[in-house]
């Protein structure tokens, strides 16, 4: 497993300096939607990580990306959404007024507007977090699709990853 203690590398929650990353290997994902129902469970029966179907019998996850340079954070009039201090881009539903600013300008149409009137997205499971342990996708993912820790050691692994790649690639022509 390449996970990273959810401490190690955060030195701020300014984009900045945020170094905590998630990221999804969809060529590790198995599509079992393993990840879906323990966020459903863990949120009130409202996964905020949900596959979608993207080819015949092939299902994939998205969820939001906690971008470094989160554009639903530039956009909000109200500064509702910001990075909590483990770098997650987070919603306060005191400041939301639900203008729904942020669904427009998220390249991967992630927050969702509840009825009730603010917007809702994936918090990386900030409880727990706050607990010191993995959010609920990353820890029961039974493929090891969903890698956690720092940009560099995130970066890291898909380097390693994709090199292998190519070597293998290479040495069927040789």
């Amino acid at each position: 497993m390449h996970r990273v203690s959810i401490m190690s590398g955060i030195e701020s929650s300014t984009p900045a300096t945020m170094s905590f990353r998630r990221l999804i290997d969809y060529d590790k994902c198995i599509g079992c939607g393993v990840c879906e129902e323990v966020c459903r469970f863990l949120h009130e029966n409202r996964p905020l990580i949900l596959l979608y179907r993207v080819a015949e019998d092939v299902d994939r996850p998205i969820s939001c990306f906690h971008c470094a340079r989160a554009p639903c954070i530039a956009v909000c009039p109200t500064n509702a959404l910001s990075y909590d201090s483990q770098g997650a881009v987070t919603v306060s539903i005191a400041k939301c007024i639900g203008c729904t600013s942020c669904i427009a300008a998220c390249p991967f149409g992630i927050p969702e507007l509840l009825p009730i009137g603010h917007i809702t997205k994936c918090d990386l499971c900030k409880k727990l977090r706050a607990e010191n342990l993995e959010p609920g996708c990353i820890a029961t993912c039974p493929s090891d699709a969903i890698l956690w820790g720092s940009s560099e050691s995130i970066t890291k692994i898909m380097r390693e990853k994709h090199l292998k790649r190519i070597v293998k690639a290479y040495s069927l022509y040789i």
